[in-house]
């Protein structure tokens, strides 16, 4: 597919010509006006439903949703209505028990896979038997991230295969960051790319462009570090399709700038960082998105706001804009989050989110969109 750019976008090219090539403009199947339906909500004040940390969720075939409490230390079982089913896994040492659940998946509808940092290893739970297994994970491959006291990217496939984003060396506030993946099978760790992120303190300037990876339960995302074209690879990295969009950078924010206005309610950036900040040279140009999201249809949602300095944001910014394409690349159309709700999961029109409360409570919501 090929058309004209709108005005004042970026130019929609394709770098690479080889291979198949998706060109999109600004107009998608979805129409402009799209509204939100919430279906259920779990945690938040809710004392018989506690969230310390959700670090991840799987959805099922059936809509069943698990969710791996880092804080907790428990795996916890949502039916697709939305009722509380309580932990499958919780605390221990055991083969059914955890540490650090740091990411899930489903192997099949009955089936779990959990990453546990804490124990380096996975684990398997067969959920109608309640029996469960362990595979070691490599510690060199773990050790890295959890001494660096933070996991920036995580990712986990029902093939056992687990992605990570390692800290890397800084020179002159600049991080090489490797993203790295595993499995029982491969010899080696197997680094797929690496991105020059921009730093204060370990902490990512996301104003400043840099390669991203998403990664779905089949395929693997990858952005360009320059303007908004995308790859599609398969498990063996095979390039499926190349395509590219229409789109324009956010303008810098005042914290991206350094300033302090009061405006930026969800930055947390100390007065040092600030300065640091300020006295940097702005990006040539922004980054035009900031995080992808592979979901359970394998559609490609590309996170359009970028996360403050200083905020939260390994799973994006709260009420973000987000650009989705099909799996072949074609876009679909452009919807925003509500305020305080990060994009976790989504398939169909359903699409599962981490909100945050005012008293930084957690809550898994579902929602639908409602407009098409």
């Amino acid at each position: 597919m090929a058309g004209c750019d709108s005005p004042g976008s970026a130019a929609c090219e394709i770098t690479d010509p080889d291979g198949r090539a998706v060109t999109n403009t600004s107009f998608g199947e979805w129409p402009a006006e799209l509204s939100w339906r919430e279906v259920w909500r779990v945690g938040g004040a809710k004392e018989a439903e506690q969230l310390i940390f959700p670090a991840d969720v799987a959805v099922s075939s059936d809509g069943s949703v698990a969710i791996a409490d880092w804080g907790l230390a428990e795996v916890i079982l949502v039916d697709p209505g939305g009722e509380w089913q309580g932990a499958v896994m919780t605390r221990g040492e055991g083969p059914g028990e955890v540490q650090a659940p740091a990411a899930v998946t489903w192997v099949d509808a009955n089936t779990l896979l959990v990453l546990d940092f804490g124990a380096f290893r996975l684990a398997t739970l067969e959920l109608a038997s309640r029996s469960a297994s362990v595979t070691a994970v490599d510690p060199a491959f773990l050790s890295p991230v959890f001494a660096s006291g933070e996991v920036t990217f995580v990712a986990l496939q029902p093939d056992q295969t687990v992605w990570l984003e390692f800290p890397g060396p800084i020179e002159d506030g600049w991080e090489e960051r490797p993203f790295v993946r595993w499995s029982p099978g491969r010899a080696v760790n197997d680094t797929v790319m690496r991105s020059r992120a921009r730093v204060i303190e370990g902490v990512t300037l996301a104003a400043w462009p840099r390669p991203l990876l998403g990664v779905g339960a089949e395929t693997w995302v990858v952005s360009e570090p320059d303007g908004y074209e995308l790859r599609v690879l398969d498990r063996d990295g095979t390039i499926l399709v190349r395509f590219c969009h229409t789109g324009e950078a956010l303008p810098l924010s005042s914290a991206e700038r350094g300033e302090d206005t009061g405006e930026d309610t969800d930055s947390e950036m100390p007065d040092a960082w600030r300065r640091a900040v300020r006295e940097l040279d702005e990006p040539r140009e922004p980054a035009i998105i900031s995080r992808i999201v592979v979901d359970a249809d394998g559609r490609i949602w590309v996170q359009r706001d970028r996360p403050l300095p200083g905020a939260f944001h390994m799973h994006g910014a709260p009420g973000a804009m987000y650009d989705v394409f099909l799996p072949s690349g074609r876009f679909l159309g452009s919807i925003r989050l509500p305020d305080d709700q990060r994009l976790l999961e989504a398939r169909g029109r359903r699409v599962w989110t981490l909100h945050t409360g005012s008293f930084d409570e957690f809550s898994i919501v579902a929602l639908e969109i409602e407009g098409f």
